[in-house]
């Protein structure tokens, strides 16, 4: 540890983390006034030589705010993945997180881990199967796989809202706002999410109500389509069934047009299936006549 060495604050690790309420920085302040910065800052020695502060940014702004010295302890990172990485299971690993920062930095955990090389790997012992990504974190926090895919889901949306409002997302993650999970859980299934911009509360809820109709229509659509084939083979079973129920003529003249239509589909549209079902046809024809 070297005390009171200089450090690079990156704005990208610092959004990354969930910043301090004033009343939490109040408390930290006038602790480490009163019994001066113990715990050492954690920082990440890069390649040219500086040291990017991981850990310790509310330490560090206090310290330098009353020219209050303070220790660093330097840790090996691969690239900034693994930075982050640490740094999700630093907080994870803090006992004072709300429900949401915990359901969120479990979110954060499940997609980096999900998303380098396939997910993650974990063989219990020879001969078993490898746990999935979803499994392995449900396991770890004791909760239910579903919880850990929600959580995924919740962190993407709350990271989809801190690209336009990075202050609604500090208001979300620490307990300010109203927002419903499953409003901030549904923004990503938006076509295309990273254009999406929320001003407030009000306008992050009209948004989400409407990607939730769309996705109701979507459904509807489906659904209709379904039974519009369904009607639709079912017509195309009953005429072929017809004829049976028609008088000796009518039944003759029935065959007659089907044939007909056979032909003409398997001559213009190069229809092989036209040709059997002709052939059917033809079968059907001579058992009326003979």
């Amino acid at each position: 540890m070297v005390e009171s060495s200089p450090v690079t604050v990156l704005k990208a690790l610092k959004e990354f983390i969930v910043p301090l309420s004033k009343e939490e920085f109040s408390t930290l302040e006038q602790n480490i006034l009163s019994q001066g910065c113990r715990d050492p800052l954690v920082v990440w020695q890069r390649p040219d030589g500086s040291n990017v502060l991981v850990d310790g940014h509310n330490r560090l702004k206090i310290c330098q705010k009353h020219d209050l010295p303070y220790k660093i302890k330097k840790v090996h990172f691969a690239d900034m993945g693994e930075v982050k990485d640490w740094m999700v299971d630093n907080q994870l690993g803090r006992r004072n997180l709300n429900p949401d920062q915990m359901s969120y930095y479990r979110g954060v955990k499940y997609l980096a881990l999900k998303n380098s090389k396939g997910g993650y790997k974990n063989v219990l012992s020879k001969g078993q199967n490898e746990l999935s990504t979803s499994e392995m974190l449900a396991e770890q926090f004791k909760v239910s796989e579903s919880t850990i895919k929600r959580d995924a889901k919740f962190a993407e949306g709350v990271d989809i809202i801190g690209k336009s409002n990075a202050k609604l997302k500090f208001q979300i993650l620490s307990g300010q706002s109203k927002v419903k999970k499953s409003d901030i859980q549904v923004l990503t299934e938006h076509k295309d999410p990273d254009r999406l911009t929320f001003k407030n509360e009000a306008d992050l809820f009209n948004k989400a109500k409407v990607i939730r109709d769309e996705i109701l229509d979507d459904v509807e659509s489906k659904i209709k389509d379904v039974q519009k084939k369904k009607i639709e083979t079912a017509r195309a079973v009953l005429a072929e069934k017809e004829p049976a129920f028609l008088d000796r003529d009518d039944r003759l003249k029935k065959i007659k047009g089907m044939i007909v239509s056979a032909i003409n589909k398997a001559i213009n549209e190069k229809d092989t299936g036209a040709i059997k079902e002709l052939k059917k046809l033809i079968d059907r024809l001579e058992k009326e006549l003979f």
